[in-house]
């Protein structure tokens, strides 16, 4: 089984290749012969009416496939100014609150940097301060209205399990 191979035939064909001219010639041709040939003429008419109605539905679709493409190009650039509103109105508030902490932390930081002691002072200073003269009088208004400790009575009745002893 050992095919012989005609290289007589190969370096022929190689030959006719490697011409440009040749080859532009029989492209020429080729391309001629395409454009005088009619599909509808070799046709059967049923085929002709299949053809006919594939080339239909493929405009139908070609038609459907560029509506259907308009609509996502509207959705994604509505989506997309929907997108960089909303960004626009979350940077504003971000830099709003971002102002307010920085305010916040210098004033923190000056608080703390004064030292330890006047930190205390400080926080001590957020509260009221009572004055004395109200503190004492509260104080000694307590004293007076204090109940007296209440004693326990006992009717001299000791219970055991339920019972009452006498």
């Amino acid at each position: 089984m050992n095919p012989q191979v005609n290289w007589q035939k190969i370096r022929d064909e190689l030959q006719r290749l490697a011409d440009v001219d040749k080859l532009k010639n029989e492209v020429h041709r080729i391309g001629t012969e395409l454009r005088k040939f009619d599909l509808n003429k070799v046709l059967s008419p049923k085929a002709a009416e299949k053809v006919k109605s594939f080339e239909k539905r493929y405009a139908d679709v070609v038609k459907s496939l560029g509506q259907a493409q308009v609509q996502v190009d509207r959705e994604f650039n509505k989506l997309l100014r929907q997108i960089k509103d909303h960004r626009s109105d979350v940077t504003k508030v971000m830099n709003e609150q971002k102002g307010k902490l920085e305010k916040i932390s210098t004033e923190l930081k000056q608080r703390f940097k004064r030292g330890k002691n006047e930190a205390v002072d400080v926080a001590a200073a957020a509260k009221p301060a009572r004055p004395k003269a109200r503190a004492a009088a509260g104080a000694a208004l307590k004293e007076t209205t204090a109940r007296p400790a209440r004693a326990t009575k006992r009717n001299g009745k000791a219970t055991r399990k339920g019972r009452a002893t006498q």
